[in-house]
């Protein structure tokens, strides 16, 4: 059994993506709406909530995000407040998707989206070669003859 855990430097690529996103929010706002107290207002909401996911949810998503693969599935857990198992058999796999992004080898935004009857499964924030290495698995699996 292999075990699989999410690129650390995807953490702080979200990091500086929800403080771009932050930013440029507020700066909006503030062209918007001329209103000082309204904006104080919405600045110190968006403020709140850059520190709960920065420095609460996404550590706590992160650590608790993990996949482990066998030689028949792949099982993916993960869960801030609840619990969640989800496997998928390779051989139910029905086609597969790797995304990543212009500097994913720096960024760690890479996912492997498995297809299979009636849903998928999405393997988040992997490493290049984890992700490289997951795609082959499944294709490996629907090239073996039934």
């Amino acid at each position: 059994m292999k075990n699989f855990k999410p690129e650390k430097k995807a953490l702080n690529a979200l990091r500086v993506i929800i403080l771009i996103v932050s930013a440029v929010l507020t700066g909006v706002i503030k062209i918007y709406i001329p209103v000082d107290i309204v904006f104080i207002i919405f600045a110190v909401a968006i403020v709140m909530t850059d520190i709960v996911m920065i420095f609460i949810y996404l550590p706590i998503y992160f650590s608790s995000l993990s996949y482990d693969m066998t030689d028949e599935k792949i099982v993916k857990h993960s869960g801030v407040f609840f619990k969640s198992h989800q496997s998928v058999r390779f051989s139910t796999v029905q086609y597969s998707t790797v995304v990543t992004t212009p500097l994913s080898h720096k960024t760690g935004l890479n996912f492997v989206v498995l297809f299979v009857y009636g849903g998928n499964l999405r393997l988040v924030f992997l490493k290049k070669d984890d992700a490289m290495e997951i795609l082959r698995r499944c294709g490996d699996v629907s090239r073996t003859p039934s």
